[in-house]
């Protein structure tokens, strides 16, 4: 049998759904907020620059000086940083991965509700056939 014009647009719509369940399956993926694993935990990379510049050698320089005098008051106060505040666009980031992700989902059930018709068709038209032969005998 002959495919007609209905079985050509079930077939482009199948493959136009695929293409964007795809593109929505690598958008979620790529909304997902990545960051690096110090940033989540909380640990700002101040601390390591501190560091670096208590290694060189102007700081090297600079801390005999307050070494051999009493510590002031402003070196008594010095607190460790403390975390940042919550970035307020996170849940935005995550809003995003997760519509991505409910856009695939659609299109994953639209995808299975046409193999679905596709399928019921093709039987109803073997149905039919075995009909007209079983009418003929």
């Amino acid at each position: 049998m002959k495919p007609g014009i209905i079985d050509w647009l079930g077939r482009a719509a199948m493959l136009v759904l695929a293409g964007m369940v795809t593109l929505a399956i690598i958008g979620s993926i790529a909304a997902i907020p990545s960051e690096s694993l110090e940033t989540r935990m909380g640990i700002e990379s101040r601390e390591r620059d501190t560091i670096v510049e208590e290694a060189r050698p102007e700081a090297a320089e600079r801390r005999p000086e307050a070494s051999s005098s009493a510590p002031s008051d402003t070196e008594a106060a010095v607190e460790p940083p403390s975390p940042p505040p919550p970035d307020e666009a996170e849940p935005a980031r995550w809003l995003e991965a997760i519509t991505y992700a409910l856009l695939a989902l659609v299109g994953i059930a639209a995808l299975a509700t046409l193999i679905l018709w596709r399928g019921l068709r093709e039987r109803r038209r073997i149905a039919d056939a075995v009909e007209e032969l079983a009418a003929r005998a």
